[in-house]
């Protein structure tokens, strides 16, 4: 089942608003769940969940400007872990998308084992959460993952 708009804006204030981002609507997401949206103002941002950031893009040809560079596109569309994810895992349902294990979102291990289908709105509740709780660790810092999100391992 797609998630609704509701559903994924609510997601995104609960688990991310601690960035400061205001979100008002979705404009896509990518397979790798990557988010481009708007605040209430109008501006854009970039919603990476493999490095934990939002990333403050500014007006429409600004974030144009941004989607169309060719380290954004490569990164979006993410053909090699895509593939590998859907030879090991099958297609994404209806409102899934694919990510990494929580454990490999935090060390940054995009081995084709560690990749998994989630539904997105887990996905924005998990990758926010483990990005508030490790935002000003520094790198190489020990983590002890705590989740309410079920059924992700």
């Amino acid at each position: 089942m797609t998630p609704s708009p509701a559903a994924l804006l609510n997601a995104l204030r609960s688990a991310w608003g601690w960035t400061g981002v205001e979100f008002a609507e979705v404009i896509a997401h990518s397979l790798m769940g990557h988010m481009l949206v708007t605040d209430r103002h109008g501006a854009f941002h970039y919603l990476d969940p493999d490095v934990g950031a939002v990333i403050a893009l500014g007006d429409e040809a600004a974030a144009r400007a941004h989607m169309a560079l060719e380290e954004t596109q490569v990164v979006w569309q993410a053909d090699a872990l895509v593939s590998a994810a859907a030879a090991r895992l099958g297609p994404p349902a209806m409102g899934e998308v694919y990510s990494l294990r929580p454990q490999a979102l935090i060390a940054g291990d995009y081995s084709p084992d560690m990749l998994i289908r989630i539904d997105l709105v887990d996905l924005i509740y998990l990758s926010g959460d483990i990005a508030r709780q490790i935002r000003d660790l520094p790198d190489g810092a020990p983590v002890r993952l705590r989740s309410s999100t079920e059924g992700i391992d």
